[in-house]
């Protein structure tokens, strides 16, 4: 498979910011809207965060995938695998928060629930891709020979 890059760039690294930081403000702002007055305003930023931040999770996942079918190395591809499985349990909550919310535009207890653990799931999602990175140098380049990591 090709890899994904644009101007040099490789895709995945841009579009997990978006997931990455939208997905826990949406959690900030259903928690937020439990304590404050404006709790209908800041509900509806929780729904509208989420659903872009779901969007956003869609192209990152695809552009992880293709970036996963070009390593190589198998413990390397096994720390891959587990960044994907975590995401995917990651993006399953926040689903799931989602379609609790379908009616009201507002999270339940449960629905909370489940948007805390996709939250610390990004955390844990965060270091599996930085252990990728900045321990494998996986997509950060290549020298001559094809050494990962030396460029």
């Amino acid at each position: 498979m090709p890899r994904l890059s644009v101007m040099g760039h490789p895709v995945h690294p841009i579009l997990q910011a978006i997931p990455a930081a939208v997905l826990p403000a949406s959690t900030a702002f259903d928690a937020l809207a439990r304590v404050s007055e404006d709790s209908e305003g800041l509900s509806r930023a929780g729904h509208y965060t989420l659903i872009f931040g779901l969007l956003g999770a869609a192209g990152a996942a695809a552009t992880g995938v293709l970036d996963y079918y070009e390593i190589e190395n198998r413990p390397v591809r096994r720390v891959a695998l587990y960044h994907g499985l975590v995401n995917a349990a990651l993006i399953s909550c926040y689903a799931a928060c989602l379609v609790r919310r379908r009616k009201t535009k507002r999270a339940d207890n449960k629905g909370l629930v489940l948007s805390g653990a996709g939250t610390a799931l990004v955390g844990l999602s965060g270091y599996l891709g930085g252990e990728l990175v900045y321990e494998h140098g996986v997509r950060v380049g290549e020298d001559a020979d094809g050494i990962p990591g030396a460029a």
